[in-house]
């Protein structure tokens, strides 16, 4: 099972994270967070990771405009939009498309390849809806991964809560069969001891767990103890 620890707002916070072999690392610049860090203090803590390609950016941007800029500001290439619409992350991926590669493949899962690694941020409530489904099922045709939370007044991330088992398999399952190659993650509430406890049944239809309150004291306040513990999750 992969971890990706979201929330870092500190170094020593990221060291640990870094020494005990996180798969990925996401820092959060959304003005709604408890967790923000502006894009400036970003870069300044990526920049000395020893493997940068494990940072997330994870953004809520107004625009394809406003995503540019921040992904600029910091550097990183991979993102984790909580917004933007399908049309305009298939901008946004065409814009960082690598230089001199020619890929005339009409298939639309395989089209919109670049060198932007985009993980898209979906709500989750109680039951899937066929709006859900068809939302599902069109951002996992032109992204590199979806991020199931749970959705509390149309907004996800931070929310602590937890999607049902069933609701987040059946929504792993919609994506998956519009792209096998998508990742998957999931977020909302998630520790040791969920992960534990469900841990067959996550591995077999989820890439990544994301886990951010989980191992905090306060929000933006990780605990070095119940990351490496968590991190024991890895190694079972």
């Amino acid at each position: 099972m992969n971890i990706k620890i979201c929330g870092i707002c500190r170094k020593k916070d990221l060291l640990t994270c870094e020494n005990t072999s996180a798969d990925l690392i996401g820092f959060i610049n959304i003005e709604r967070s408890q967790r923000l860090v502006k894009t400036g203090k970003i870069k300044d803590l990526t920049s000395s990771m020893k493997d940068q390609n494990k940072a997330v950016l994870v953004i809520e941007p107004e625009n394809m405009a406003d995503a540019q800029e921040r992904i600029e500001n910091t550097g990183l290439m991979k993102v984790q939009l909580h917004s933007l619409s399908t049309e305009d992350i298939i901008k946004l991926k065409k814009h960082y498309q690598t230089k001199n590669k020619q890929n005339k493949c009409i298939d639309p899962v395989k089209k919109y390849k670049s060198d932007l690694t985009v993980i898209r941020a979906l709500g989750l409530s109680e039951k899937l809806n066929s709006q859900k489904i068809r939302e599902i099922q069109d951002f996992a045709r032109v992204c590199d991964g979806l991020l199931f939370d749970s959705e509390i007044e149309g907004k996800t991330g931070g929310t602590g809560r937890h999607i049902p088992l069933e609701t987040a398999t059946e929504a792993a399952k919609i994506a998956k069969n519009c792209n096998p190659d998508l990742k998957l993650f999931l977020a909302g509430g998630m520790n040791k001891n969920r992960i534990e406890s469900e841990l067959k049944t996550l591995d077999n239809f989820f890439d990544f767990v994301d886990v951010n309150s989980g191992v905090e004291d306060e929000p933006g306040v990780k605990n070095t103890a119940k990351i490496k513990d968590l991190m024991e999750i890895k190694v079972i």
